[in-house]
């Protein structure tokens, strides 16, 4: 619904502006106007700084055990809490067994990869599920063809 009517705002803006209807000076008339009828809780916050997606050092991080409420969101919370950049993560549920690949980007981890290790570790124990991280380099290593 509100994005219909922020499509509608737009094309009367620009319909009304003509010619000199580019889209900073659309967005910036729509603005004035939104912040007119909800208030200047409208602006949008600045942006935040672009960083690039070329990881560093990267890490690979499994899981596996019976599945419960709330595995993904602890470990999460580990790896992001240590400084790590999830890349990407494929969680299923396998009848009843919960598995997880997840890789992330740990140069700019706070801490090293046995400390990362002992924590998830703790969060495992608690949750019953075993997880295990390795550099990317030893998992390399360990799994050629």
């Amino acid at each position: 619904m509100l994005m219909t009517q922020i499509r509608r705002l737009v094309e009367r803006v620009t319909e009304a502006m003509g010619p000199d209807a580019t889209p900073d000076r659309v967005e910036a008339v729509a603005q004035v106007v939104l912040d007119e009828v909800y208030g200047e809780a409208t602006t949008p916050a600045p942006e935040a700084p672009f960083v690039s997606p070329e990881p560093g050092e990267r890490a690979i991080v499994t899981a596996y055990g019976l599945d419960r409420p709330g595995i993904l969101a602890a470990i999460t919370n580990v790896v992001s809490d240590a400084g790590c950049n999830i890349l990407d993560v494929s969680q299923k549920i396998l009848q009843g067994y919960f598995t997880l690949i997840m890789l992330t980007d740990i140069t700019n981890m706070r801490g090293d990869v046995r400390t990362l290790q002992q924590k998830l570790s703790a969060i495992g124990e608690r949750l019953q599920v075993r997880i295990i991280v390795q550099h990317e380099d030893l998992f390399n290593a360990m799994h050629r063809p």
